[in-house]
């Protein structure tokens, strides 16, 4: 195992003070969200033919879909 990953218990966790910036999170809009994610080189910009072509990660090779 990497010297970097460090495992915690649920316990652990739970006790730990989150770092998150809440207010920053609730004040974000869904406007700031695409302009964050056009401005990230590392976004595909996918085509309408591309997004058609998606399927769900429910949907088997033969179309059917999991349960």
């Amino acid at each position: 195992m990497s010297k970097d990953i460090r495992r915690y218990t649920l316990d652990e966790l739970k006790k730990m003070k989150s770092e998150s910036d809440i207010g920053k999170i609730k004040a974000t809009t869904e406007k700031d969200i695409i302009e964050q994610s056009l401005a990230d080189p590392d976004t595909p910009i996918l085509t309408d033919k591309e997004l058609k072509e998606m399927r769900l990660t429910t949907e088997r090779k033969n179309g059917k879909k999991d349960r």
